[in-house]
C-alpha cells in the first residue's frame, strides 16, 4: 500500500481551506483519511496563520514511507518538518511548562550535592 501525505479539499467556491492528511494512494482527493495532520488556509496573511500543523505526526509519517506530494513537501519544509531531521517538538502550553520544571529543578540539586 503506497501512503501519501497530501491535500484535501474543504473550502466552499473561491475560498480555498485544505487539510493535510495522509491516504492511501488510490483513495480519491477528498476521500477518507487515514489521519489528519493539519490543516492549510492559502489566503492566511503569514505562514503561522497560513498552517496548523502536527508536526511528531508528520514526522512519524515521514518516517515510515509516506511521500507528501510536491505542495505539502514545500509546506512541510517551510514548517521545519524533515525525514532525517531530529524529531520537532510540539508547540503545546503543556510542553513548554514540563520541559521548564525540571530545567529550574536542576540547578538546585546540583547546589545541595556540594556541601
Amino acid at each position: 500500500m503506497a501512503v501519501r501525505i497530501r491535500l484535501k479539499r474543504t473550502g466552499r467556491r473561491n475560498r480555498p481551506f485544505y487539510r493535510i492528511c495522509v491516504f492511501d494512494g488510490r483513495t480519491r482527493r477528498d476521500g477518507a483519511p487515514i489521519e489528519e495532520l493539519g490543516s492549510y488556509d492559502p489566503r492566511g496573511a503569514t505562514f503561522a496563520d497560513k498552517v496548523q500543523l502536527k508536526k511528531v505526526r508528520a514526522h512519524h509519517w515521514l518516517g515510515v514511507g509516506a511521500l507528501p506530494t510536491e505542495t505539502v513537501a514545500s509546506i512541510l519544509r517551510k514548517a521545519g518538518v524533515r525525514k532525517d531531521g531530529p524529531v520537532p517538538v510540539e508547540d503545546e502550553p503543556q510542553a513548554a511548562e514540563t520541559a521548564a520544571a525540571p530545567a529550574e529543578a536542576a540547578p538546585a540539586e546540583a547546589a545541595s550535592t556540594d556541601d
